[in-house]
């Protein structure tokens, strides 16, 4: 047999089918990286595919996320305690949340808000919430005051999941951002102050985690996820919710340009379905409020609710650029921090990053937005404090941005710190600039001094590394703050307690006597009083026509405003200190009566 139909003949069977097997395998990827390589071009039109599934985290990084979640849980749980420890419900904001949800418990009407028996125009869902949670625990004042408590410190965690989606590479700006968020001052503050602004900043924030997820893993099932939180929102807030989630949807063709194989189209489309769902969430609520209070209340509620709300704890009309000044100081004390200055400042050149840009579509239209309004309340940036702390925890913590500014003499808190408690010190002594919150210049003195010694104690301590030092501020803010709230609490609550003509209201109405209440009635006593009956709000120059009529009536009326002629002698059923006045109860029986 010849020499060459030998060797052929004798080659391994198996060497054979290894290489036919390398042969093919060579075939498919080839065909696979073709197809991937059209897919990204853009020559084959497709949905994306949602991104497989990641690894479990290692037994550490689940350790370290649970430590730092408990201490932010701790901080937060310590300013809880401390406002409700220190104060009840404060006239007239607080006092009107507590009034509404109790006359829609005394109705048992969870869908409309009603004040003193009459329909109200607030969005409903934070009434709906109270009014399901008495439910459970009876129409108890802790349970009101902690629901918007519970919604921040949803907040705080959604704030971090925000940061995981932003920066996937830098688990530690999703473990700091909720402490930076908590340290900010007027967010700490605000974190038990009985309104709904906290249901939207949860919303806000849940709303643009769909927006993310729409963006980061191509789920477009994530429409419903936006749709919902919008909806939820405008019942919660109002339609604003819109104004700081839909910018940042509709330019993501900006923020989010060179991501491989997205498809616009499918992106409005699925943002629009989000629209028409947040309207049937919507609707949800409005139909069956329709069917018992008419379509012309509806209609009003979408009017009023079009609007910024106003509380009587800010005044409402500013100049149109006062946001703009606003938003630094309510991002204090990170806006003052030398160190992120001097992150910022490294990347001055450096081609900005995609989570930067949805920061930055998130902040300056809103702003732009807000400011057309005239009215303008600082409630109204709170869903923005969250931008900035994603921006700064971006700019100490993400790997990218060379380190090398930490150990520098003037990166601490300390200098910056020192010289805004002592601004705050001396600011009530200072003459009043128009264009500055005016609540500025409340502020107890002992505010400016506990910031002073906050920035003492941290130029004393030996921690330089970024972790440390956001951790060490985020527990200090939040102490000072609890401290304010006990030391303004305990000094302020006298002011502005309402329980003691709560309770004589209360008698008089068991006593089947009229109460009428002179000028307008925000339901400062309502629920303290528990009153089961509407009181008669009066214009001044009805009152005294009021008092003949019912001469064993109750008239409620304050220091600095009208004052009725009493027969000689005659003394107050109650009198009590309320706000910068005081509050009297009089018998109608000691008015002198109308001239003739």
């Amino acid at each position: 047999m010849p020499w060459f139909r030998r060797n052929k003949d004798t080659q391994p069977k198996a060497h054979k089918k290894r290489r036919r097997e390398e042969r093919r395998r060579r075939g498919v990827t080839a065909i696979e990286k073709f197809v991937v390589e059209e897919i990204e071009v853009g020559g084959i039109p497709t949905r994306p595919t949602p991104a497989p599934i990641t690894a479990p985290k290692p037994a550490a990084a689940w350790a370290e996320d649970a430590r730092l979640a408990a201490g932010w849980i701790g901080l937060w749980m310590l300013l809880v305690a401390a406002a409700l420890f220190a104060r009840s419900g404060w006239p007239v904001d607080e006092t009107r949340t507590l009034a509404v949800a109790w006359d829609m418990w005394l109705a048992g009407d969870f869908l409309l808000p009603s004040l003193n028996n009459e329909l109200s125009y607030q969005p409903p869902l934070l009434y709906s919430l109270v009014y399901f949670g008495w439910k459970f625990f009876g129409a108890e004042e802790w349970w009101a005051r902690m629901l918007p408590a519970l919604f921040s410190l949803a907040a705080l965690y959604m704030t971090g999941r925000l940061a995981r989606l932003l920066w996937p590479r830098s688990p530690d700006a999703a473990r700091y951002a909720p402490f930076m968020l908590l340290g900010i001052f007027f967010w700490a503050l605000y974190t038990t102050v009985t309104l709904g602004d906290m249901l939207l900043v949860f919303f806000t924030l849940l709303a643009l985690r769909g927006v993310l997820i729409m963006w980061r893993r191509r789920d477009m099932r994530a429409w419903m996820l936006l749709g919902a939180a919008l909806g939820l929102g405008v019942l919660a807030h109002g339609f604003a919710i819109l104004l700081y989630v839909l910018p940042v949807a509709l330019l993501a063709p900006l923020w989010a340009a060179g991501s491989p194989g997205m498809n616009w189209k499918y992106w409005y489309l699925d943002t629009t379905k989000a629209l028409l769902l947040a309207g049937a969430v919507v609707a949800a609520w409005a139909v069956p409020a329709a069917r018992d209070a008419g379509v012309p209340y509806i209609v009003k509620w979408i009017t009023v609710s079009l609007s910024p709300p106003v509380l009587e704890l800010f005044p409402g009309s500013r100049p149109w650029w006062w946001y703009a000044l606003l938003l630094p100081l309510l991002l204090l004390p990170w806006s003052l921090w030398p160190l992120l200055w001097m992150r910022l400042w490294r990347i001055r050149r450096q081609k900005l990053n995609p989570g930067i840009l949805f920061c930055m579509a998130w902040v300056f239209p809103t702003l732009a937005l807000l400011s057309l309004y005239d009215v303008k309340q600082p409630q109204m940036l709170l869903p923005l404090l969250p931008a900035g702390v994603l921006a700064g925890c971006y700019l100490l913590f993400d790997g990218e941005i060379p380190p090398g500014d930490e150990d520098r003499p003037l990166a601490g808190m300390s200098i910056p710190l020192i010289l805004l408690g002592g601004l705050f010190a001396v600011m009530p002594k200072l003459p009043r600039v128009e264009f500055l919150p005016g609540f500025l210049w409340e502020l107890s003195p002992l505010i400016g001094v506990g910031v002073i010694v906050v920035g003492i104690v941290l130029a004393w301590l030996p921690f330089k590394e970024s972790r440390q030092r956001v951790l060490e501020t985020a527990a200090f803010s939040a102490s000072l703050v609890a401290i304010v709230v006990l030391v303004v609490g305990s000094q302020f609550e006298p002011l502005r307690e309402v329980k003691d003509v709560a309770r004589a209201l209360a008698q008089a109405q068991q006593a089947r006597r009229p109460i009428a209440h002179v000028g307008d009635y925000q339901g400062q006593f309502h629920f303290y009083g528990r009153l089961e009956h509407p009181l008669s709000v009066l214009a001044a120059d009805e009152a005294e026509a009021w008092a003949e009529r019912y001469p064993s009536g109750v008239l409620v009326v304050y220091a600095g405003a009208w004052q009725p002629r009493l027969r000689p002698g005659a003394r107050p059923m109650l009198e009590a200190p309320y706000l910068d006045g005081a509050v009297y109860a009089w018998e109608a029986a000691a008015l002198a009566g109308r001239r003739r």
